[in-house]
């Protein structure tokens, strides 16, 4: 059976942040996820991914978008983002949960999932991997965990 790449990385991410394993090694993540029964291609598609998520977060080749920038989806990224998944990324930008790169980071890694419909808790489950080490984000963190587990969903001012 193949994992999808979220199932493994929420996994992995759930073992780090329960488990308070600080900086595993990549063989440590590894053995971990192949002891949880996942197969070792999966596992490396998931660790791929996770691996250019923090690339991108630490690569200053995207620069992040003018403040007078309006953000439109390509026809590609409107059939694989749901409408409440991209008014949700619109809704953390706007409240400075993530900044305009770190969204364009977010869509292009969304878009790389193997799932063929993105919602909002697969938006929440991406951004909260995302924001999860960087400085200063320990309340957006905290947060999104809380509406990942109570299913809160954010509405219109």
């Amino acid at each position: 059976m193949q994992n999808s790449v979220l199932d493994i990385l929420v996994y992995l991410f759930d073992y780090l942040v329960y488990e308070k394993k600080e900086h595993p090694s990549v063989a440590e993540m590894q053995d971990e996820l192949l002891s949880a029964g996942f197969n070792q291609k999966d596992i490396d598609r998931a660790l791929s991914w996770l691996l250019d998520l923090n690339d991108l977060q630490d690569s200053e080749i995207l620069k992040s978008p003018s403040s007078r920038a309006m953000r439109v989806f390509s026809p590609d990224e409107m059939a694989k983002l749901s409408a409440p998944s991209r008014g949700f990324l619109f809704q953390l930008t706007r409240m400075n949960v993530i900044d305009a790169r770190l969204r364009e980071i977010l869509i292009q890694k969304l878009m790389s999932l193997d799932e063929d419909v993105i919602g909002v808790d697969e938006v929440k489950w991406v951004a909260l991997m995302a924001i999860f080490n960087r400085p200063g984000q320990e309340a957006n963190t905290v947060w999104l965990e809380q509406s990942l587990s109570s299913g809160i969903s954010l509405r219109a001012n």
